[in-house]
């Protein structure tokens, strides 16, 4: 009856509550009903429904027919006349998944009212529909069992239970064959969340970090060059006796001295200064380069100390099946689940059959399954995008998102034959364009996080391991050289004062 439209002309006499009454005009039904007016000149037509089975016939004018001014039509749109269902009663089935949807029980037990994003979205629709709500609680958001059947608050729709599901339904393929869906009320990512790598373990490339590999190997190169020039300028100027009667050396540096040498200015240290022009304008490059170098150096090393980074082990879902280390889980009885068990992409079918199908104990909701990522080692959870936002200031640690699997909307439900359906959606999209919809959105997801950096950090302990044990080792290894050259002195010595004994004897 509620499709498609219908024109019922009706004779001068005859009342068209007694025609009808017998019939059922659904609320979303268009039935037009037309008689002539009293004079007989023209046609007065009605629009008839009905709210329910049980309520009686509602008429209003909806427009005249005259031959001198023709039609004239009604103003407003259909769910704009019909825009109140008069105190009806609503049947709302909900989750329990806080903060979004939450059921507030009355002292015997029994859901009164929901709370959270979607209680208010609600609250709303009664006022703009005047109905009453009614509330009851499914374990799940419902998925389709291998025999067709339903659980959860599919369910309860699909068996004419409830009238509106008011919770985050995810919109699929196979829901759409059972249910109805509302105007969407916000779109969103899916994606997987692992907890936030440990920032405090030892890095032990930390102190080399700051420069990439193409830069310590121009270093060297420049340390290894300038030695070159150095000896090759000492030992040319040595051959053409460059060098001044009174200025010159009575010894020579080895090219490992002058290496030496360089790198310790490369470190901030001086050099031996040399009587030679070409070597003092080498000593001045070196030492200018050596600057920039060191404060380049340090800068980056500050940073590197002072800011705490992690690097994520994989950013993909390709990543996380190749790990292997980790176990993935999503809400139990819901779409997400659905999701990976009927995809056709190759890498979500495998991580459905290697991983989620092993999972036997899956969360309850988007919380319990946050949780199990802090409590749990290397444990991957696939939420919402606005589920982790609002969620992270109320669980233990910092989770990072991987790339986004899909993008989602999310929408309330209502039966197939719900005659209630163009109301709701009308009284959403009312609720959008007035910015209401995306005020309560901003309020339910702005939620402090209190992993969020801010104000100064400090150095750890940790940070500075590599360079207490590079000290360490380098006060061992000193100190074992020293050991190294007492003997070996001391065995020249002995050796020394024996070949003295021999000779004199």
């Amino acid at each position: 009856m509620a499709y498609p439209t219908w024109l019922l002309f009706l004779r001068d006499d005859t009342r068209f509550d007694e025609f009808l009454s017998n019939v059922y005009v659904p609320f979303d039904c268009i039935l037009i009903v037309t008689q002539r007016d009293s004079k007989g000149t023209g046609e007065i037509l009605r629009d008839v429904y009905q709210i329910s089975k049980e309520d009686n016939l509602i008429s209003m004018k909806f427009g005249e027919w005259n031959a001198r001014e023709g039609f004239q039509g009604p103003q407003l749109g259909l769910y704009q006349r019909r825009n109140d269902l008069n105190g009806r009663n609503i049947r709302v089935v909900s989750v329990h998944d806080p903060p979004v949807s939450r059921i507030i029980r009355d002292k015997a037990g029994q859901p009164s009212r929901i709370g959270g994003f979607f209680g208010e979205v609600i609250q709303l629709l009664q006022e703009g529909m005047n109905c009453t709500f009614t509330y009851m609680e499914a374990n799940s958001w419902g998925t389709r069992l291998p025999n067709g059947t339903w659980t959860g608050s599919i369910k309860m729709l699909v068996e004419d239970k409830a009238d509106l599901a008011a919770t985050e339904l995810m919109m699929s393929s196979d829901r759409l064959e059972a249910i109805k869906f509302t105007t969407p009320v916000y779109s969103t990512k899916c994606r997987a969340y692992i907890k936030r790598p440990d920032t405090t373990a030892v890095k032990w490339n930390t102190y080399l970090a700051p420069f990439a590999f193409n830069v310590w190997n121009a270093i060297g190169l420049t340390v290894v060059v300038v030695a070159l020039t150095i000896t090759g300028i000492d030992t040319l100027s040595r051959k053409v006796n460059w060098f001044p009667v009174d200025l010159r050396p009575n010894s020579r540096s080895t090219l490992f001295e002058v290496l030496f040498f360089v790198f310790g200015a490369f470190c901030g240290q001086g050099m031996e200064p040399s009587p030679l022009d070409p070597t003092r304008l080498v000593h001045l490059n070196v030492h200018l380069t050596g600057v920039v170098v060191l404060a380049a150096y340090s800068a980056a090393l500050i940073s590197f100390l002072a800011i705490k980074t992690f690097v994520m082990p994989f950013t993909t879902m390709e990543g996380l099946l190749k790990d292997g280390t980790y176990r993935f889980a999503v809400v139990h009885d819901s779409a997400d689940y659905s999701f990976f068990q009927n995809t056709s992409d190759t890498v979500l079918t495998v991580m459905f059959e290697e991983l989620l199908a092993r999972e036997l104990d899956l969360p309850v909701n988007y919380f319990d399954g946050l949780n199990r990522v802090c409590q749990e080692k290397k444990y991957a959870f696939m939420t919402l995008d606005n589920m982790a936002t609002v969620l992270q200031g109320k669980i233990e640690c910092a989770v990072e998102p991987l790339d986004a699997i899909m993008q989602t909307t999310i929408a309330m439900a209502v039966p197939s034959h719900s005659p209630y359906r163009g109301i709701i959606d009308t009284n959403i999209l009312l609720l959008r364009d007035s910015g209401i919809l995306q005020r309560l959105l901003k309020l339910e997801w702005s939620s402090p996080v209190r992993w969020a950096n801010s104000g100064w950090s400090s150095v750890e302990l940790e940070d500075a391991v590599p360079l207490l044990l590079f000290l360490i080792s380098s006060y061992l290894v000193t100190c074992l050289v020293l050991l190294v050259e007492r003997i070996l002195s001391r065995s020249r010595v002995q050796r020394s004062r024996s070949d003295q004994q021999f000779t004199g004897n």
